[in-house]
């Protein structure tokens, strides 16, 4: 019994989805780990970066666009985006609102209202780049901060 060019690729369509389908719960979690490093990033960068100007600018960087994605409603963190997708793809219920506000109401803040989790991951970033100005205003006679 042969199978006609459309039963074929039928066939061919249905094992390409469920392969995407399966492989979408571990890419969502994948994800999901480093958006955990980025916060991890944004959170302790500044002690790894002293002497080294690449490393500072990307976080000075990364600091400045977190505060514009906590505090702006549009755009969206391309990360929370990105999970969302994914766990569609997974036939998983996607979480809803930001990635910070879900992690720490869940964990640490359960309680507190969302702009409140916001509000104080901002101040901690605006925090940070006060630590940078203040290294920059005491930098040395060598000019490394």
């Amino acid at each position: 019994m042969e199978l006609s060019d459309a039963a074929l690729k039928e066939i061919v369509d249905t094992r390409r989805e469920n392969s995407a389908l399966s492989t979408a719960p571990a890419l969502a979690e994948g994800l999901l780990f480093v958006h955990l490093l980025w916060c991890a990033w944004v959170l302790l960068g500044w002690m790894v970066t002293r002497g080294r100007p690449l490393l500072r600018t990307l976080h000075i960087a990364s600091l400045i666009y977190a505060i514009i994605i906590e505090s702006v409603p549009w755009p969206p963190c391309p990360l929370t985006v990105a999970e969302t997708w994914l766990e569609v793809r997974a036939g998983i219920e996607p979480a809803r609102g930001p990635f910070l506000v879900r992690v720490l109401e869940a964990i640490v803040y359960p309680s507190l209202p969302a702009w409140v989790v916001v509000g104080g991951a901002v101040l901690v970033c605006a925090g940070i780049l006060t630590v940078y100005a203040g290294r920059y205003v005491h930098r040395g006679a060598s000019g490394r901060w």
